[in-house]
């Protein structure tokens, strides 16, 4: 019978043995792992102090590598008229969900404004590679009266930014956005309420 309590106790210290040697064996693991780390980074360092020409070369490759990956990324996600179109068709959407009475006045008036130029053919799209700008033009593209054709009478690039409408960037047209938050809620309706 004593030995029958004796069996499960030696068991026990094994496997205390056992998790002491698994944990020593485990943090002589990270510590090799951070010496390796640090002698790496520390001759690293010396060579850059070494080879100081060589170093800039690597570092302004890896900068441009990510500048052009970056640019390539931004090309990509640039968004394109058709998707300003169906984001105001959206909104347009949400707005005529909500009931008049809840509806916020600003961002009804401003869809509805952006519906207009549409339906006059002035709204205009230009792409500069990474970002994409929404511009209204003063003419439609068919007309062709001597007022659109005259070299003299063209946009001036110094008072372009006034017909920016809106700003593309990273699939988002942010303006919009920026317009649409709290388009469910009519800041009429607590114009009466006071702070007490």
């Amino acid at each position: 019978m004593l030995q029958v309590v004796l069996k499960p106790t030696a068991n026990f210290k094994m496997s205390t043995i056992t998790k002491t040697t698994l944990f020593q064996r485990w943090g002589k693991y990270w510590k090799n792992l951070y010496i390796d780390y640090k002698e790496s980074a520390l001759g690293a360092a010396k060579d850059c102090k070494e080879h100081p020409v060589r170093t800039s070369i690597y570092f302004s490759r890896i900068f441009v590598s990510l500048v052009l990956a970056s640019c390539v990324y931004l090309h990509k996600h640039n968004p394109d008229e058709c998707s300003f179109k169906e984001h105001l068709l959206q909104n347009t959407m949400k707005i005529m969900q909500v009931g008049k009475t809840v509806r916020n006045s600003m961002c009804e008036n401003y869809v509805e404004w952006l519906g207009r130029c549409y339906n006059e053919g002035i709204v205009r799209r230009m792409n500069l590679g990474i970002i994409s700008l929404i511009w209204l033009d003063d003419y439609d593209k068919m007309c062709s009266s001597y007022k659109t054709v005259c070299p003299y009478l063209k946009i001036r690039y110094l008072t372009f930014y006034k017909r920016v409408i809106d700003i593309g960037f990273l699939d988002t047209w942010w303006i919009l956005e920026n317009k649409m938050k709290d388009y469910d809620v009519n800041e009429a309706e607590f114009s009466n309420v006071t702070n007490e």
